[in-house]
Order: C-alpha cells, then structure tokens, then sequence
C-alpha cells in the first residue's frame, strides 16, 4: 500500500480519525491547536486517502470512527440485555452487498433504551469506534438518527450529542462470517452467546428479631440466552431453531425488459414456511423493483423440510437472499 502521506500530532492535542469507506478523515481537532494545512482539508475536517499514516508524538491521543455502508440485522433480547448485530458490506471498489454476511458482533448485559423493535434489519451506515487502547463500540446511522453501543472506559470520548439513542454494553465481541447466510450467523453468535452464559449465586441474609445475624439464604440462578417461542405460532429462525433444509429449488426467471437493460442482483426476502415446509407468506425486505416478482414467484414454489421444535412440526420465519440474474 502506497504512503500518501504523513500527519504528526503532538502531545498537546487530540484528535480523531474518520475512516469512510476505508479512506481516513481526521476531524475534531482539540480547541487552540494548529490543524495541520492540506489540500484537502474542508469545513474542519481534514481528508486522507488510503495509506495514510499517523505519527503520534508522546501521549498524543487518537481515535478512530470508521464508516461503511451495510445491510444490517439486528436482535435485541430486552429480557437478557444482549444485542446481536449482523453486517453485509458492499464490495471493494464499489457495488452492492452480496446478501450473505460479512461481519457479526454481540454486546451483553446492555443498559439504555433501545429505540428499535426486537428484530431489525434495513440499510445503515455501520460506525466502527476504536482506539490505540482498545476497540470502544459501534453505532450505526438508520433514516431515524445514529444509534450508538458503547463499550467500558474511552468510550464515552465517542458518545455523540446528536445520537437518538446511546446504549453502554458490558462484554461482547466480533467475528468473521464471510459467507454465511444472515440466519446461520445469526444462529451461531447467539449461540456463543448461550455458551457464555453464567451462574450466579446470591445469599440473603436471615436477621432475628433483636438484629443479630441468624445464617443466610443462598439462591443460584443461571442466566440463558435466546428467547423461547411461542408454540402455537411462526417462530423465527435462530438460536435453537435451525434454518429448514430445502428439498425444491425453482431458479427465478427475470422478466425480458430486465435481461434487455442488464438489471441483475440479490433481491432480499422475508418468508413464512408451513408445517409441511410450504412458503406461505412471501415479503420483500431489499427491493430491486424490475426483479421483485420474479424473486417471489420462485421462492413461492420452493419445498423445505419441516422444521421440528420439542419434537412436533412448526411453522418458521426466515429471510432468504435471492439472486436474479
């Protein structure tokens, strides 16, 4: 990677480097310190391209938000204060993202109010919060505002007056999922997350009458991860409930005015599979309008296996990516 350039802070200042799209950008610099003169410096923030590096002088302070467009899900379990978020990010150079995922995250015993439902998912700006000391959190931008999960110590340096909802989260982590669909990634970090759940013993002390101690009650409770479904209604893969191995494969077949104008991609849908493994409900969460109903119409006729919970057949929810080409 070639050296664009070089910018040197001293101990005196603190700034912040903005990486978009893998470029960086530096902004917010400390009141009262000289920003360095660059060419591409505008409205305060100084741009930097790929390559760039920063000298830090002493105890010179730096702080890093990286921003990358993404398809996103999330699923927050208000019950046990754990959030999973999964990320597909668009392609180098340009492009739209391929529908499986490229990233997951998990953060646990989260405090705030989320201001989403429980399951989410939709286009977003992903912001990646990091420092020389240790990764600090994420936020992400939604039409609605920036929501932000911010981690123990620095990252209140990333807290952001303007942000709809800040949430702090103690213990998490990241993955690779290259590859994987959005319902396995979501399976397989909600299962760590079940992995890493812990017992916890608490003693209540038995007082007498005059004050004075008599011996104590202790409890033990374990705290588990994933919800339990409701058993007379869909439940939605994830967790405990594997996706559906299917056993029909219908190829959709894009409508002529599509082949003619070159419109192909990943049309992103939402369907309902029966006890018997029929689609039944069909919904489309990632449009591309010309392949919409060609995408529907093979999903339609797709067969799966029944999906099987505490031994009895049950009706499922999950989102399949769909190519049209």
């Amino acid at each position: 990677m070639r050296l664009a350039s070089v910018l040197r802070w001293s101990a005196a200042g603190a700034i912040t480097l903005m990486l978009v799209d893998g470029a960086a950008a530096l902004a917010q610099a400390t009141p009262g310190q000289t920003t360095p003169t660059r060419p591409r410096t505008r409205g305060g923030a100084i741009t930097a391209k790929d390559g760039d590096t920063i000298l830090l002088d002493g105890d010179a302070r730096i702080t890093v938000i990286r921003r990358r467009p993404a398809f996103v899900r999330t699923i927050f379990n208000p019950a046990e204060h754990w959030l999973v978020l999964v990320a597909d990010y668009p392609p180098e150079g340009g492009g739209t993202p391929d529908g499986t995922v490229d990233e997951s995250f998990h953060f646990r015993e989260i405090t705030g109010d989320w201001p989403l439902e429980e399951r989410w998912q939709g286009e977003a700006v992903v912001e990646d919060y990091w420092s020389p000391e240790r990764p600090a959190g994420v936020g992400f931008r939604l039409p609605v505002g920036l929501v932000q999960l911010l981690g123990p110590p620095g990252a209140s340096d990333f807290k952001n007056a303007t942000a709809v909802a800040t949430l702090s989260y103690n213990g998490g982590g990241r993955s690779s999922a290259r590859g994987l669909t959005f319902e396995v990634a979501e399976q397989q970090v909600i299962a760590s997350i079940a992995r890493s759940s812990v017992t916890r013993t608490a003693s209540t002390p038995i007082v007498g009458p005059d004050g004075s101690a008599r011996g104590a009650i202790s409890s033990t409770v374990t705290m588990r991860a994933g919800p339990l479904p409701a058993p007379d209604a869909a439940v939605r893969v994830g967790g405990n409930v594997r996706a559906p191995q299917k056993l029909v494969d219908v190829l959709p077949v894009p409508p002529e005015r599509a082949r003619e104008a070159g419109v192909r991609g990943i049309v992103i849908l939402e369907v309902t599979i029966d006890t018997v493994g029929t689609v039944k409900d069909v919904r489309v969460l990632r449009s591309i309008p010309w392949l919409d109903a060609a995408a529907m119409e093979a999903v339609r006729q797709w067969r799966y296996e029944p999906t099987l919970l505490n031994g009895a057949p049950v009706p499922v929810i999950m989102t399949v990516p769909v190519t049209v080409q």
